[in-house]
């Protein structure tokens, strides 16, 4: 039986920032929409699972004069944002529920935290509704659907099975979201194929703390996986390369102008 929740993010909040691949450059959907911009108007930012802030303390570089948001349901991991940024909003709270005001937010962002949230329905409604007209919404995810190849599901495949429940299909996102009202809804995919060196690999799955992948699966189902990696490199006189690849989407939708 797998837990209920993929990671207690308040337990592992003061590890997080020493994970690989945690420090951020300015998110280049964010560039585009100022790069677009015909309004003069002060400009309006919310970032959704926003962790420990490294992706708006990263965006405040490039929006000096911007309003910035950082909501998470962990307070553990806010702790850890405030610190950093003073002049960022840190909010704690269920994004299916957002305690935040109809029409405040010209770019609204969520990156790979879309599986974490139990009424995704919900959260992309408040989405819409916090979204001024002409704002825009990036979603960012994993797309498991055709990341067959990804080697954390060919050592530990009871996560792709996870996976594939909790985290949708850009179709059924798309769907959802022009329901709920969104306006321009479309989907761009990312295959990232490179090489991995299964030995740095190893040293990365030891801290199961650094992917939602390994917390999610059962303790018996992680132990196996590591002992089938630890086993292939002892028995292994080529070098430890393997081809790995995984999928990621970026789904984007408008709140129209004149829209309710």
């Amino acid at each position: 039986m797998t837990p209920s929740v993929r990671v207690n993010y308040d337990a592992i909040a003061h590890l997080y920032d020493g994970q690989p691949y945690r420090a951020k450059s300015p998110d280049p959907e964010l560039s585009t929409l100022i790069s677009r911009r015909t309004v003069s108007n002060t400009l309006s930012i919310l970032d959704i699972g926003c962790g420990t802030g490294n992706q708006l303390v990263a965006n405040r570089t490039v929006v000096r004069n911007a309003q910035l948001v950082g909501l998470d349901r962990s307070l553990g991991m806010l702790r850890q944002a405030r610190p950093k940024a003073s002049d960022i909003a840190w909010v704690q709270a269920d994004a299916a529920i957002m305690p935040l005001r109809a029409d405040s937010f010209d770019f609204v962002t969520c990156q790979h935290v879309l599986h974490h949230v139990r009424c995704k329905e919900a959260m992309l409604r408040e989405v819409l509704r916090v979204l001024r007209p002409g704002g825009r919404f990036v979603l960012r995810s994993l797309y498991p659907q055709e990341s067959e190849g990804w080697l954390y599901y060919e050592y530990f495949p009871e996560a792709r099975g996870i996976d594939l429940k909790d985290f949708w299909p850009p179709e059924q996102i798309i769907t959802v979201m022009e329901a709920a009202g969104f306006h321009a809804v479309t989907a761009a995919r990312q295959h990232l194929r490179y090489d991995q060196n299964l030995r740095e690999w190893l040293t990365v799955v030891k801290r199961r703390d650094t992917c939602s992948q390994l917390t999610a699966i059962r303790n018996e189902a992680y132990a196996a996986g590591l002992r089938r990696l630890e086993q292939e490199l002892a028995d292994s006189m080529d070098p430890p390369v393997r081809a790995d690849h995984l999928c990621l989407v970026t789904i984007r939708g408008e709140r129209q102008v004149g829209s309710p």
